[in-house]
């Protein structure tokens, strides 16, 4: 079954919202896309707003349409792992914390496309 994008119900929506947070030089960082086509990213308190394209608004929405984004766990960090990144990601309705170390193709996917949206640095 093919990923359908998901619904947007109004331009106040936030279709996912993911944090990243940790590493080295302890970052902080915001995504967050909105129904209206936006999205919004800070980055050390800074905040920029961008508009997305057609295509890759659906993009974006079919990812977060995969069925296989259901299976993945809500909690999955190497504990004994020091310096990652972690991920935390809100949408439909749940919250998953990640740092990439388990294999996890959709979620993967999803957080390679938003980490597009993060400055280079």
């Amino acid at each position: 079954m093919r990923p359908a994008p998901v619904p947007v119900t109004g331009a106040d929506q936030k279709l996912v919202t993911m944090t990243v947070s940790g590493g080295y030089a302890g970052v902080s960082k915001e995504v967050v896309l909105r129904g209206d086509g936006t999205v919004r990213v800070t980055d050390e308190g800074r905040t920029v707003v961008r508009r997305v394209g057609a295509a890759r608004f659906t993009e974006l929405r079919t990812l977060l349409g995969d069925p296989a984004l259901d299976e993945v766990p809500e909690f999955t960090i190497d504990m004994g792992a020091a310096d990652m990144f972690q991920y935390t990601l809100q949408f439909d309705g749940r919250t998953v914390m990640t740092d990439r170390s388990a294999e996890q193709p959709a979620l993967d996917r999803l957080i390679g496309a938003l980490e597009a949206w993060l400055p280079e640095g």
